[in-house]
């Protein structure tokens, strides 16, 4: 409300400004009004003198032949000549062959019928000077002479008294015609403006009527207008009575229409309106003021668009503002309400509430109907439509409506007596039929066979229906028991959009076993892996051990002992410790601290931290990093662990003498990509998957140093923080690439673990419990999207209870099935583990054949406590 009454108090502010420029219009327009009226006096006077010179000259040869003359016989004198030769032409060129004759055209254009109408087109013209002569014989007075000033002719009674001076305004304008009929002026006596009248006149110097009318190529036709020559002509009028009225006396006072040609108010009250846009586009953004919020500014379109196109009307004809500010500005206004007997001060005032109250009401509805239309950009186009207008409440209304009375079909249970249900549709089509038929008696009968006819089709379409829809629950029932390898060729009509769906849980299923199977088996390999690398350093350290108790150990051989011993034991801890890192990344319960970490620097300090092992790697190693620095969230810790086991691998399995590429860059869409290339020492023989895997290394013997966790724990934090690691060998070379997300804001959660699971499991396929609510419902739901009228709620309540019974029964043999591959794997392990424990014993024997108590070997195939970190981590693994 303040801006609304700010930009009205602005607007009668400006009232001066507008008086000024309108006044100014006002001038303008009234000079270029005068000197308007004068040269339409002065070109009549002109054409009128011209048309009393023609009608003159005509009376002045008729008394000169003695007969009476036509204009044409006047001013086209070859015409007659033309026409009679046009005429015997054609005469001559008749065809009298027949009873009828067929004339002949001429080649030329200029036939008998052109003569014809040019003659008509003179004489009208005769005519037409002829009347203005009489019209304007009071009011022009002229005296036509010869070449030696001899009296020829006059419209007055005494032309050399009437000649002899002027009174008042009268003006003597004397002309001659040349022997080549040109008009020139001689002489201008009293004339005011005497340039504008010979303007007005040199128009007419070489006049030709006819080219005016007919255009001068008439001319080729052989006939020429010929008008007076060598005579003079006197004429005086008064320029006052010749234009029958004066000009009219401008008004002192400003008008209401002043203002609006002006263009000043339009541009004062565009200005306002543009103000008032911005603020009501902006100004509801900010909550806190609660604009926007009311009923009042939730009107529909409608009554917003038709007030808005009144608005418009009214300010378009600008009469209203117009005539409000020259009121106030001439003093009209005040001086009616002094009339009322109120004191001046208080009339003053008053005029000035007017005013803004008329500009706060013009002002308001703009502002409020701009803040009514901007819901669209709050609610969205569509949502607008829907609630906002009259249009979309209708056709919202009869879409409730048409599903309303559709929705006993969608409620029809298949199950029920089939016959029952297309009776009560017989009986209501009937009822319609009947209706539309009584007008006319026989049609009953019609529509009793009608009915009849009815029943049978909808009965057979029912059976056709009803088959399809249990064969469709015979291959439900077969899946149900485990069968994936079911399958639906034939054509189902309207269920073939619910058959594609079970086709994709079908595919669904089976890709979820072959992921259980390869699960059971990669945990396995992961077993096996994690036996071999943890009871390596394991034996060394039981052995030397061994060593240290035999007698007769020397120190030099026991420090020995003892420093092989530190390194087997921490590297026993490093395994341990990579083991537990990468299983809790792996199942998300890592407490990620995100912060601000400038990802360049962080991979130079990567880089001179293990400077010393790079160079004693033989490997050349090529940095691409930017120079500005580059801010992400990130765990800063977990980073640098990332780009450290990426740096290390490098050292461990890169080539000896070939390059190393590390590069950084960023592109417009903020995404930045850190990519690390290295040529193997070794071929790779094992697929990027598998390299990211826990325990997996590119050397297959577990030769060489490293414990196979280094791109699992790599991939597992850069997931972690929302970014992704793919691996890539094409050949020897063997390729990182590293992405993440510039955010201009710290991400939610940043600051919080990742402990737990949101619990966004997406479900599983055991129907809800019952069949009817759970995610079988839901499925058929999406699948029976393209079910026309009744049939998609008879199909959907059955077949969710199918599938529901589908889920829970396959979910069952799936955890059977997984249950035993699980028992079959971990018996078989369990032998080879046996195995490889006789034989461990054997070479323990051996070696310790001195020793009476031998040491226990830990077996990490039969350890439950690994185990179950082991199934943790696989478990989050598996989709």
């Amino acid at each position: 409300m303040f801006v609304v009454l700010l930009a009205s108090a602005a607007t009668v502010g400006l009232y001066p400004y507008l008086v000024e420029r309108a006044f100014e219009y006002k001038e303008r327009y009234e000079t270029q009004r005068r000197e308007d009226y004068a040269d339409n006096v002065s070109n009549d006077l002109a054409l009128q003198m011209m048309n009393s010179c023609y009608q003159a000259w005509r009376e002045q040869m008729q008394e000169e032949e003695g007969r009476l003359l036509t204009p044409s016989q006047v001013f086209l004198p070859e015409l007659e000549g033309k026409l009679r030769e046009a005429q015997k032409e054609q005469d001559t060129l008749q065809d009298s062959s027949g009873d009828e004759a067929t004339v002949v055209e001429r080649d030329s254009q200029y036939d008998a019928g052109f003569y014809a109408s040019l003659m008509e087109t003179m004489d009208s013209a005769g005519d037409e000077w002829r009347g203005y002569s009489q019209i304007y014989t009071g009011r022009l007075k002229y005296r036509m002479m010869d070449e030696n000033g001899n009296l020829l002719r006059s419209n007055v009674s005494n032309p050399d008294l009437e000649f002899g001076g002027t009174e008042g305004d009268e003006m003597l304008i004397n002309i001659h015609f040349t022997s080549s009929g040109a008009l020139k002026v001689d002489s201008m006596d009293q004339v005011g403006d005497q340039d504008r009248m010979r303007q007005a006149l040199a128009q007419y110097e070489f006049y030709d009527p006819i080219a005016n009318r007919l255009g001068a190529d008439y001319r080729y036709s052989g006939v020429e207008f010929s008008g007076p020559k060598n005579v003079k002509f006197e004429f005086k009028c008064s320029p006052t009575e010749f234009s029958g009225n004066r000009i009219r006396e401008a008004d002192p006072m400003l008008g209401p229409y002043d203002l609006n040609y002006d263009g000043s108010l339009y541009m004062v009250e565009m200005a306002m309106c543009a103000v008032l846009f911005v603020l009501a586009m902006v100004l509801p953004a900010f909550k806190s003021l609660q604009i926007g919020r009311s009923a009042l500014c939730r009107v529909n379109f409608e009554p917003v668009i038709m007030l808005g196109t009144l608005w418009l009307v009214m300010l378009g004809d600008g009469s209203l503002p117009g005539a409000l500010i020259a009121l106030t500005h001439n003093g009209n206004l005040q001086r009616e309400l002094e009339r009322t007997h109120m004191a001046v001060p208080a009339a003053s005032v008053l005029v000035l509430v007017i005013n803004i109250l008329f500009w706060i009401v013009v002002y308001g509805m703009f502002y409020w109907g701009i803040t009514c239309l901007r819901a669209v950009f709050s609610l969205g186009l569509w949502r607008y439509i829907k609630e906002r207008t009259w249009v979309g409440r209708f056709c919202c209304f009869i879409k409730r409506w048409v599903c309303r009375c559709l929705n006993p079909f969608n409620e029809t249970d298949w199950h029920s007596n089939s016959s029952k249900a297309i009776g009560k549709a017989v009986i209501a089509n009937f009822i319609i039929l009947t209706l539309i038929s009584c007008l006319w008696f026989f049609g009953i009968a019609a529509l009793v066979v009608y009915s009849l006819v009815l029943f049978f089709l909808i009965r057979k379409y029912w059976d056709e229906m009803e088959g399809k829809y249990n064969r469709l629950l015979e291959t439900i029932n077969q899946m149900a028991e485990g069968d994936l390898d079911v399958d639906v060729p034939e054509d189902l009509g309207l269920f073939n959009p619910l058959k594609e769906q079970l086709s994709r849980v079908r595919q669904g299923f089976k890709k979820a076993v072959e992921q259980e199977v390869k699960s059971e088996r990669t945990k396995t390999e992961l077993i096996t892996n994690v036996s071999h690398d943890l009871k390596t350093p394991l034996t060394a350290i039981i052995t030397y051990v061994n060593l240290l108790k035999q007698p007769g150990v020397t120190e030099e051989e026991r420090a020995s002992y003892i420093q092989v011993l530190d390194q087997k034991s921490m590297r026993l801890k490093v395994l341990i410790e990579d083991l537990f890192e990468v299983s809790k990344a792996t199942s998300g319960a890592v407490t990620m601290n995100r912060g601000p970490v400038d990802i360049v620097s962080l991979i130079k300090q990567v880089r001179l931290e293990l400077s010393d092992r790079m160079e004693a790697s033989g490997v050349e190693f090529r940095w691409t990093l930017p120079e500005e620095k580059i801010i992400l969230y990130l765990d800063s810790q977990r980073t640098y662990r990332i780009f450290e086991n990426l740096l290390v691998n490098i050292t461990k399995y890169a080539m000896a003498g070939t390059r190393a590429y590390i590069s950084l860059d960023e592109d417009e869409s903020g995404t930045v990509t850190i990519i690390l290339r290295n040529i193997s020492a070794k071929e790779l023989n094992v697929s990027p998957e598998e390299l990211t895997e826990r325990f997996v290394r590119g050397d297959a013997s577990r030769n060489t140093e490293g414990s196979g966790l280094g791109l699992a724990i790599a991939r597992s934090f850069t997931e972690l923080q929302d970014g992704t690691m793919e691996v890539s060998v094409e050949g020897d070379l063997f390729r990182v690439l590293i992405r993440f997300k510039r955010m201009e804001e710290k991400p939610d959660g940043a600051e919080r673990g990742n402990d737990g699971d949101d619990g966004n499991d997406g479900g599983d396929w055991n129907g809800g419990g019952d069949g009817s609510g759970g995610s079988g419902n839901d499925e058929i739901e999406r699948g029976a999207h393209g079910f026309r009228g009744g049939l998609r709620g008879i199909v959907r309540r059955k077949a969710g209870e199918t599938t529901g019974k589908m889920g829970r029964e396959f979910s069952k043999a799936s955890k059977r099935r997984a249950a035993h591959e699980r028992t079959k794997a971990r018996e078989e392990e369990l032998k080879r583990e046996t195995a490889r424990a006789k034989e461990a014993a054997k070479q323990r024997e051996q070696a310790q054949a001195n020793d009476p108590e031998p040491e226990a070997e830990w077996d990490f195939g039969q350890d439950e406590a690994w185990n179950a970190v082991l199934d943790d981590g696989k478990e989050q693994e598996t989709p």
